[in-house]
């Protein structure tokens, strides 16, 4: 997680201050938190909806708004490579010449002692050795490094001297310069830094619109992380030109829509060239009637703004409160109902009992079919042909569940003359997450878990089901027997509601045999894996991790039993 040092919170705020911000600093209190780093606290009650940070766009930092951004957009440079490679030459190369300097010279990639901050995809092998078995580990892989950055960086390096040969742009030196006499020393050096960065900035970015994409946005990344209960919501028209970064119409979206009247103009039957010529006329200044009449509405609310500087709403970017808030408490953002795996990969921190934890238990269900024979033909079949068959089965057996719930909450609601209208937005929203997960995970060892409460999911028990059935109940399973191969029987679908029993005597010895067995790190003092590149911040993030995982094995051993 990327720190930023108490001498560095007068520097913000100023810059703040100097954009003409709307920061309340009589209200909130920037110091260290329980959590680690810095926190945001309340000074006094504050209510619900008010706003504890407004910032004008062009006061925040992103790639399309910085020193670069016209050679980016020129070599089709976006995301986060565009934001790391801003990041660099402003903070390296334009330094006191730009105008976000003192707020991005905050942002440490590294600590105290000059030790970078890496992803664990980047970890030393003895760090890696603190997460080897966890679902980090086993069902993310996300201990192998990611060629995309190491790409991104090689882009970053051939783009920096190619500027510096064609414009005479200086190369920073300390992340893209190479020193040929040693060579491969140099690169690991200069890549870890570029990774380094990236990985802070990931950690602090926000996403703004379609102009900006990912920005820093000062204050607003100071506030920590709580999963189940935000105070927070972070407030951005998104739907801008993606050229100009304006709201409602501008001359691209002119340009835009005079060219698509030319296209029409091409399949249209023509009746005259004075009348083509008319109407394109006639297109042309109601566009441009209309971007007057906007800057026109644009320059009356300059002047009618407040002494804050804050004027247009939609250009401006919110920190609102959602609930209220008690003097002394510290004030919490949301990064997203993520996992410990996932907080750690991308944001650089883990916290303890994060409920949206699992233990994946792919590669030991993996272990149980390898010593054993007997499997083989199931696990083929299901591999091939029952996951799909049960998940979709189990899905609309949900679905109908559902549906008679939401026809029961809506009597009762009827009823009772209640209503919660954001409740179906919810689940709706839920839903959807929950299916686009789904797509994205591609083998059925992925849905072999269990969840923080140690609940196995339904694949676990299906799987558990079937592997402990005997000849003649798997015999039972199909409506065609004999000589078709197994991939190719019918199954006979009144028998699928067994593999979804959650009350097989066999199927949880199988599992509670699989979790006695199930080997994680000891992370304790005297086993915990130590010595070069093995950092305290690192092994800290480790044990919550891994603990997490312990206690929920420990949930479903006490479920099973």
């Amino acid at each position: 997680m990327s720190v930023t040092y108490e001498d560095d919170i007068d520097r913000i705020i100023k810059f703040v201050a100097d954009c003409n911000a709307k920061f309340e600093d009589s209200k909130c209190d920037i110091r260290k938190s329980t959590l680690g780093g810095l926190g945001v606290f309340a000074k006094t009650e504050i209510g619900q909806g008010e706003s504890i940070l407004t910032l004008n766009k062009s006061s925040i930092f992103s790639a399309s708004n910085s020193s670069i951004a016209n050679l980016l957009c020129d070599n089709d440079i976006d995301g986060m490579l565009a934001l790391n490679m801003a990041f660099i030459y402003e903070t390296t190369v334009f330094k006191n010449t730009s105008h976000w300097y003192s707020f991005l010279r905050t942002i440490r990639f590294h600590d105290d002692q000059g030790r970078l901050n890496l992803p664990p995809s980047f970890w030393s092998a003895n760090g890696k050795k603190l997460l080897e078995g966890t679902s980090f580990d086993t069902l993310f892989d996300a201990l192998v490094p990611e060629d995309e950055i190491i790409q991104g960086f090689e882009i970053a390096v051939d783009l920096a001297h190619k500027w510096n040969e064609e414009f005479g742009l200086e190369v920073p030196a300390e992340f893209f310069h190479i020193d040929g006499k040693q060579r491969e020393k140099d690169y690991k050096l200069k890549l870890e830094r570029f990774i380094s960065v990236a990985y802070t900035l990931s950690s602090r970015g926000f996403e703004i619109d379609s102009y900006h994409e990912t920005a820093l946005v000062p204050i607003a990344d100071l506030f920590n992380h709580h999963a189940m209960q935000p105070d927070l919501k972070f407030v951005s028209l998104y739907d801008v030109c993606d050229k100009c970064g304006e709201p409602g119409m501008c001359k691209h979206l002119i340009a835009e829509e005079y060219l698509e009247a030319k296209e029409q103009e091409k399949y249209t039957p023509a009746t005259g060239g004075a009348d083509t010529a008319a109407i394109d006329d006639d297109l042309i200044n109601k566009l441009e009637n209309n971007l007057e009449d906007a800057c026109s509405n644009k320059s009356a609310d300059d002047e009618d703004g407040d002494d804050d500087g804050i004027q247009n709403p939609d250009e401006c970017v919110d920190l609102v409160l959602k609930n209220d808030v008690s003097q002394g408490q510290e004030i919490f953002n949301s990064y997203g109902e993520l996992s410990n795996v996932f907080l750690l990969a991308r944001y650089g921190f883990t916290i303890p009992g994060n409920l949206y934890d699992i233990v994946h238990l792919g590669p030991d269900f993996m272990e149980i079919l390898r010593k054993d024979d007997r499997h083989q033909e199931k696990v083929k079949w299901w591999s091939q042909v029952g996951h799909g068959l049960f998940c979709a089965w189990y899905a609309k057996m949900r679905q109908e569940e559902e549906d008679e719930e939401e026809n029961e909450d809506e009597q009762n609601e009827a009823q009772s003359d209640a209503s919660h209208p954001e409740t179906d937005s919810e689940i709706e929203e839920e839903s959807d997450e929950e299916s686009d997960e789904e797509d994205g995970l591609k083998s059925w060892l992925s849905q072999l878990y269990i969840d923080f409460s140690g609940e196995p999911s339904p694949s676990t028990w299906a799987l558990a089901n079937l592997l402990t059935l005997t000849i003649a109940q798997w015999n039972t399973f199909f409506s065609q027997k004999s000589t078709l191969h197994i991939t190719d029987s019918i199954i006979n679908e009144e028998k699928l509601p067994f593999l979804a029993k959650t009350d097989n005597l066999h199927a949880k010895k199988m599992l509670s045999k699989l979790l006695k067995d199930k080997q994680l790190p000891s992370l304790t003092d005297s086993h915990a894996p130590r010595g070069a590149g093995v950092t305290d911040a690192m092994l800290q993030n480790s044990r919550i991790l891994v603990q997490s995982e312990h206690d929920i094995l420990d949930r479903c051993l006490k479920r099973l039993t």
